[in-house]
């Protein structure tokens, strides 16, 4: 087991994302996944806790990047309003332009968006260092 695991959402709405900021730089939102947790019940316990927000997991495939800490990422939606103030609507087409945490996440965000349904099927990172 790796010493420390996260899991993070992708939501989006009206062709904008909900990131997190921290400090001067963007990431997916999510959090830490405690011992033997299940990914997707970490995923919804921390934006419960954190953020405040009831989500449903979607369907579709994980982000394994293969770096440590370890990160996994999954579609998310939700009908709750965003009220938690470190989280923002981002434009799509403004992905590419803002500080983001790690850029292999944000390289295939922008690889698969605008397409939420073809991002829902085939979104994976792989790992490309020897």
């Amino acid at each position: 087991m790796y010493e420390k695991m996260y899991v993070r959402g992708i939501w989006i709405k009206d062709q904008k994302i909900l990131l997190e900021k921290c400090r001067d730089t963007y990431q997916l939102p999510g959090g830490i996944v405690i011992e033997d947790e299940f990914l997707k019940e970490a995923l919804i316990r921390n934006f419960e806790m954190k953020y405040g927000i009831h989500i449903e997991v979607r369907r579709g495939r994980v982000y394994d990047v293969q770096k440590m800490p370890l990160q996994y990422i999954y579609m998310i939606r939700s009908n709750d309003s965003i009220i938690d103030s470190s989280l923002e609507w981002i434009p799509l087409k403004e992905l590419e332009q803002i500080p983001f945490y790690d850029s292999d996440i944000r390289k295939e965000l922008l690889r698969h968006v605008p397409s939420f349904e073809i991002m829902e099927d085939v979104i994976s990172i792989e790992n490309t260092e020897n």
